[in-house]
Formats: structure tokens, C-alpha cells, sequence
């Protein structure tokens, strides 16, 4: 049976390198961030773009299994699995034909993948060779950014930052060149009650575990 991928911890970040107040270590964070495979999560994504009239909210589960394995699914309120697997991606919404297109065609999405891989394997040096990163907050409520290293995938994406407490991660946020936002709400959040028009100061709260 896969595991969930960031379960409710029974421990906080180690005291000597986080207090319950204290800041927080960023290679320690990653450390605790690891993860056996295979491992899921339910997921909410809210999806602020400036082609859209109000926020895209989606609902499904995120399927992790192994170093660049991973498997979306969308619930609602459509039905779509994106399948990841040896640089290709599969994508099947409905009924229709599965289409294919390889990861080098979708720098961001390639990108996201690296990094999530980096992160549920514990290793900070794999998510260097990738991206700068800098940790902020306490153990109770951290914000871990990633900044893309590579020219071209930074041409799509300024910055991926990924809330959580402990050793327990809550939020993925992609912001892209463009302005759009993606934020993947998972574990404890996965089922957070959500407006219909939800605002990015609104979900940014939400993330770091504040009150609007």
C-alpha cells in the first residue's frame, strides 16, 4: 500500500537545528522532507491566470513513484491523469486519446518534476544542482523558495515555494514569468473549504497556516 506523502508528523524539525520558534535550517528542512516510494496525497489546485475570469480550483490525487515518476490525477471538475515516466508525458482527459509529448516540450512542468523529486529524496545536493533555495520561518510554519538555476526554465517559472510545518509539507506554489499562479494544496489542506473566488492573499494565508 502507498504511503501518504507527507503525513501528519509525529515530531517537530530537530530542536537543535529548528526550535519551536526558532529559524530553520534549509538543508535540514529537505532532510526531513524524504519519503519512501511508492507515496500519494489527495490534492485542492487553485490556478490564478490572467485568461481566466476568476481562480481554476481542482481536486484529485498526486501519485509519486520514484525519481522522475509521477502521476496526477484530476477528480473534478473534470476527470484528466497526467502520467510522468522516463521524460515523457501522458495526458488523458475523458475519453479522449491519450496524447504524448516529451518533458524537453514543457520546461515547467520538467522543472516541477525535478524539483518535487529532489524533495521527497530528502537530497539537497540533487535540488542544487537545480535551483537555489532559501528557507524562512520557524519549524511551526516555514517557506522553503526555489529559484530556477537554468536560463530557460526561468524563463517560464521565477520561483517555486513550498509551505509546511515540521517535517510535513502543505503547499506548492509555481509562480510563473507570466504572472499565473498554481498552488497545489495537499495533506492537511487537501481538503481545505474554499470560496468560489479565492484570492492569492487568501491562499497565501492559508499556506502559511495564518488567519485572513
Amino acid at each position: 500500500m502507498a504511503s501518504a506523502i507527507w503525513p501528519t508528523p509525529s515530531r517537530a524539525a530537530p530542536e537543535s537545528e529548528a526550535g519551536a520558534s526558532g529559524s530553520v535550517d534549509a538543508k535540514v528542512l529537505i532532510a526531513g522532507l524524504k519519503r519512501p516510494v511508492p507515496a500519494r496525497t489527495a490534492y485542492s489546485e487553485v490556478r490564478f491566470s490572467g485568461l481566466l475570469d476568476r481562480p481554476l480550483i481542482l481536486h484529485g490525487e498526486l501519485e509519486y513513484a520514484g525519481p522522475g515518476k509521477l502521476a496526477k490525477t484530476v477528480d473534478a471538475p473534470y476527470r484528466e491523469r497526467t502520467t510522468i515516466e522516463d521524460g515523457e508525458a501522458s495526458v488523458q482527459r475523458g475519453d479522449k486519446p491519450v496524447r504524448k509529448f516529451s518533458l524537453s516540450q514543457a520546461p515547467e512542468l520538467e522543472g516541477f518534476l525535478r524539483g518535487f523529486t529532489a524533495l521527497l529524496g530528502g537530497d539537497a545536493e540533487a535540488l542544487q544542482r537545480d535551483f537555489e533555495f532559501v528557507a524562512s520561518g520557524s519549524s511551526n510554519a516555514w517557506r522553503l523558495k526555489l529559484t530556477p538555476r537554468d536560463s530557460r526554465l526561468a524563463k517560464r517559472i521565477t520561483a517555486i515555494e513550498v509551505d509546511g510545518t515540521g517535517t510535513s509539507a502543505r503547499c506548492f506554489s509555481t509562480r510563473e514569468a507570466d504572472g499565473d499562479v498554481n498552488v497545489l494544496l495537499v495533506e492537511s489542506l487537501a481538503d481545505a473549504k474554499l470560496p468560489n473566488r479565492p484570492s492569492e492573499p487568501m491562499i497565501d494565508a492559508l499556506c502559511r497556516g495564518k488567519s485572513q
